[in-house]
């Protein structure tokens, strides 16, 4: 008797260590969810993902030997997945998951992202080092102090400090004075230089009070972000529901009384029906005519009327669908502003607004309300780019105000992003690009012009730096620092 799939519990293998495998990160979750009492069904059930995926995933598992079934697959499973194999010396163009990465959360696991080819430089690191550098340092943007350093948000001095040199070791310079570390080199510097941050900002009460302040203020821009995405598939369940409930009303209006149809009356002679209920109202004189012995002409009129009268119909039962669905949305709306949620009411007007855009009234209230939450949005961006700048962080705090801008444009944060891409090394046309923006909101402020100059500096257009100093200290004839700007600069100096 041929085994159900659903009901097979696979089991780990003794003695394999998951961190050591090419996994992907949804292959890492099936994984900590297998423990040879739990089936197929009951992994899918609680990692949340269909059936076909665990069983992709297990199938993978097997063939790195991570999980073994009692008994074999059956003939209704799917058959092993071929690994796909590169050439030798071949390089991707994009990272891939490669391996699992450092994770202190089996609930959630994670994967690093890097080129395995990075893995075949001939350097003096065994290959499991390799694969901790690479996972460390693909990941250092996303993970926070604490998952940096595998602590607790609430742990102690102590233990912070046990956590630091128990991992720092490994990424320390001087452990590899004297080795060919190649392309190493800088991934080891960088790593190492973060989790010194780290364990430097958590082991004093004030910079870690600002650090979780920070993550806060991530995580409820994170939330709006994630309102602001799903809003998208909102507007098209909406449109949806105009549609289905235009449909079921038009049915509705065509049903017979009680009783006056047989069960298996034909839903074409219904529309025949119809089409002679409406054509009474458009029958020329000798009505009493049937209608096989009207004239050509007369009939062609006939079915034109009632197609349009049935268009019109239902067009009708469309606009109080829509008018319906929105007259919702605007409700949920004034419910999200009594409770402060500006960002749900300002999502909920905007779907009222796609579904009846001539409305010029519902537009104003949805212009005012969006205001509201692009501030709120700025202002929580802005505590994080001012955190980020003042720790040195200048391209990540670069891209903060630039979301900042989206919802306070303003010259001093177009200046902030050109300041800190200067400060950065980042993108100079970019940088460029920002300051001229700042100039033209404030022409006659002295900031924005000097930042652009030595925007120009970096780019090595010294002419063009120049001559925006030249026009500043016409402007401003006594700013000494000015003077001192163009006289270095002639000088060659910067």
């Amino acid at each position: 008797m041929e085994q159900n799939p659903d009901a097979r519990m696979p089991c780990l293998v003794e003695g394999v260590d998951m961190r050591q495998l090419p996994l992907g990160p949804e292959e890492a979750f099936v994984m900590t969810r297998v423990d040879g009492r739990s089936s197929e069904a009951d992994i899918a059930a609680a990692t949340g993902l269909d059936a076909e995926r665990v069983r992709a995933s297990l199938t993978r598992l097997v063939e790195l030997g991570a999980v073994r079934y009692d008994v074999e697959f059956s003939g209704s499973s799917p058959p092993p997945r071929q690994r796909p194999t590169l050439p030798p010396g071949t390089r991707l163009s994009r990272p891939v998951i490669e391996t699992a990465a450092p994770s202190h959360d089996a609930d959630h696991p994670a994967a690093a992202l890097y080129d395995p080819a990075e893995l075949d430089e001939e350097v003096d690191i065994d290959l499991p080092r390799k694969r901790q550098v690479l996972d460390y340092f693909y990941r250092l943007d996303t993970l926070s102090h604490y998952e940096l350093l595998g602590v607790a948000g609430n742990a102690d001095r102590k233990t912070i400090k046990e956590a630091y040199f128990k991992i720092v070791g490994t990424f320390h310079p001087d452990k590899y004075y004297g080795k060919k570390l190649g392309n190493f080199k800088p991934k080891l510097e960088r790593v190492f230089q973060r989790l010194t941050e780290a364990q430097d900002i958590l082991a004093r009460s004030q910079s870690r009070a600002d650090y979780d302040a920070y993550l806060a203020s991530q995580n409820r821009a994170k939330n709006i972000e994630r309102q602001l995405e799903e809003e998208a598939a909102e507007l098209e369940a909406a449109r949806k529901l105009i549609e289905e409930e235009a449909r079921m009303s038009e049915r509705a209006s065509q049903a017979p009384p009680a009783g006056s149809w047989p069960p298996s009356f034909d839903p074409e002679e219904r529309r025949k029906a119809l089409a002679r209920k409406l054509r009474g109202s458009v029958l020329p004189p000798g009505r009493g005519v049937p209608p096989s012995e009207a004239p050509p002409s007369n009939r062609a009129a006939i079915q034109e009327h009632v197609a349009e009268e049935l268009k019109r119909r239902y067009e009708a039962r469309l606009s109080q669908a829509r008018d319906n669905q929105v007259r919702k949305y605007v409700e949920a709306a004034e419910v999200a502003l009594s409770n402060r949620d500006v960002v749900s009411a300002a999502n909920a007007l905007r779907i009222a607004v796609s579904l009846k855009p001539d409305d010029e009234q519902l537009k104003t209230r949805f212009d005012q309300v969006q205001e509201r939450a692009s501030t709120m949005l700025a202002d929580t961006y802005l505590e994080q780019a001012r955190y980020e700048e003042s720790n040195k962080h200048f391209l990540e705090a670069a891209a903060t105000y630039e979301k900042v801008s989206r919802g306070r444009p303003s010259a001093n944060i177009f200046d902030k992003i050109a300041v800190c891409l200067l400060e950065g090394g980042g993108d100079m046309r970019k940088a460029g690009e920002m300051a001229r923006k700042a100039v033209q909101l404030a022409p006659k402020s002295i900031e924005p012009r000097i930042t652009l100059g030595q925007v120009y500096l970096k780019a090595g257009m010294r002419e063009s730096a120049l001559g925006e100093f030249e026009r500043l200290a016409q402007a401003n004839p006594n700013d000494a620092n000015i003077k001192d700007w163009i006289k270095r600069i002639k000088r060659g100096d910067v």
